[in-house]
């Protein structure tokens, strides 16, 4: 039995899907963009001036045609398959804010070096993940947009897939030209013209449309032969509909729109079906991600990527909290717990997250490592196996005796999770020993953790690929 199949049935899927249908068809999505609207009519779609109406054909022809599995090239870190459960994860990006010290501020480029290295140091993490620059003062435009990319290719130690090129502030007609102009470097320095070596994001707008410049990334991803997830986040009551079911109809109607569109322009793109939709609170009209509704969410993504037979991507561990806080752990375990428990393929914002997506808090990081590898032992369950019951053992020490004896057995350290940063000592103890708080444990672990990264090595070709694009000050070292 699947996780997904406690809070949705095969059922309810197909209510969803027949509801998609129904937007798709009857209510269409609007597409910004010109080049997508003569692609759709070239194939027989309804178009009535940007709405774009998708039949039950059309969407299960492109269905047909998305891989159920793909597999990601990198000359250095080796393939990757996305699907079946690969569970490739990332922490945060995007953010602007800091958390630090019970303080929120923006974030400066020094503190994306910081945030890039706890991904690089992070036992949980196996994808790369960089910032945008946010002082781009005394760069050039092709470091603003390349720099991203360069230095993950040349600074991590994880996996590339989710390197990006930023086209933020771009003229329309330029985002095209630039994000498939990055996707190339990306093949030069993997040294391939006809792998997938990269896989990159589209947003769609919702409620039910997509704007010009993510069609414009989609089609320069489709043209260089590369991977597309597309994620709605949907809020309700403002770009979703109030109840969680029309929420998840309108999100998926949004997904399916793009991905028949990835089809339509080369057939066979790898895809990933995403969904991070969650909840809105009406006392401010703010996303809330830190929800009960967005755990219930991301089961049902799990369930209909099933049924579309797509790898997918949702969760994390999301919080809106603004401090390192009882919040900050609740919402978290929550969201984890359905994370990790409906298996995606691809997660980002999977640690240090909070402030709705907004801020990054490093110890906030430190807490998610260790509510990940909680989780990931209670969803590992109890070993029943003979050896486990320890009869002889029981056997031996018998009625009122002690097992506590010589060192920790193995089926000790197999069977009981150890936590890293939890204080689990007497409290007279603790006390006595200078009463040290979990955030000062997590602050002490962030500056070791900052301070143990270690630069990768790569080949002359590939660093002087690399060095018209990295800004002078990272230049040589980070």
């Amino acid at each position: 039995m699947k996780a997904y199949e406690y809070f949705i049935s095969k059922n309810d899927v197909e209510k969803i899907h027949e509801n998609v249908l129904r937007i798709l068809s009857e209510v269409g999505v609007k597409f910004e963009n010109p080049k997508a609207l003569e692609v759709f009519k070239k194939h027989g779609a309804r178009v009535d001036g940007e709405t774009v109406y998708i039949d039950r054909k059309m969407l299960e022809d492109a269905l047909s045609t998305a891989p159920e599995k793909f597999t990601i090239y990198s000359c250095t870190k080796g393939e990757v398959t996305v699907g079946g459960g690969s569970m490739l994860v990332a922490g945060l990006s995007s953010n602007i804010y800091i958390q630090e010290d019970g303080k929120i501020r923006k974030m400066t480029n020094d503190d994306i070096i910081d945030q890039f290295k706890m991904n690089e140091t992070s036992p949980i993490t196996n994808c790369a993940r960089f910032n945008f620059f946010l002082d781009t003062s005394g760069m050039t435009p092709e470091q603003i947009a390349y720099g991203p990319l360069a230095m993950i290719l040349k600074y991590s130690t994880k996996h590339h897939l989710t390197a990006r090129v930023c086209a933020l502030g771009l003229p329309h007609e330029k985002v095209y030209e630039v994000m498939r102009k990055g996707y190339q470097l990306m093949k030069r320095f993997e040294g391939v013209e006809d792998k997938v070596v990269i896989m990159e994001g589209v947003n769609p707008l919702s409620p039910l449309s997509y704007d010009y410049d993510p069609i414009e990334k989609l089609f320069a991803l489709c043209d260089e032969g590369q991977a597309i997830w597309i994620t709605p986040c949907s809020m309700p009551l403002l770009t979703g509909p109030a109840s969680v079911a029309g929420t998840l109809a309108t999100s998926v109607a949004e997904t399916l729109a793009g991905i028949v569109l990835t089809q339509l322009v080369r057939p066979g793109t790898p895809v990933v079906f995403g969904n991070t939709s969650a909840s809105t609170n009406m006392r401010t009209v703010q996303l809330s991600i830190g929800a009960p509704e967005a755990s219930l969410i991301n089961y049902a993504t799990a369930a209909l990527a099933d049924y579309y037979k797509l790898p997918f991507r949702t969760g994390g561990a999301l919080s809106d909290a603004k401090d390192f806080d009882v919040q900050a752990g609740a919402e978290s375990m929550m969201m984890l717990y359905s994370t990790l428990s409906c298996k995606p393929d691809f997660a980002i914002h999977f640690a240090g997250t909070m402030g709705t997506f907004n801020v990054v808090c490093y110890e906030k990081y430190i807490l998610d490592e260790e509510i990940f590898n909680m989780v990931q032992r209670i969803l590992r369950g109890i070993d029943f196996s003979d050896e486990k019951f320890c009869f002889e053992e029981i056997k031996k020490v018998g009625p009122r005796g002690n097992f506590l004896r010589g060192r920790t057995p193995k089926a000790y350290r197999e069977d009981y999770y150890l936590a890293q940063l939890f204080n689990k000592e007497d409290p007279m103890q603790w006390q006595n020993g200078g009463a040290v708080s979990v955030r000062e444990v997590a602050k002490r672990k962030v500056k070791e953790r900052i301070e143990s990264y270690s630069c990768p090595e790569i080949t002359k070709e590939q660093e002087e690929l690399l060095a018209p694009y990295i800004p002078d000050k990272y230049r040589d070292g980070i």
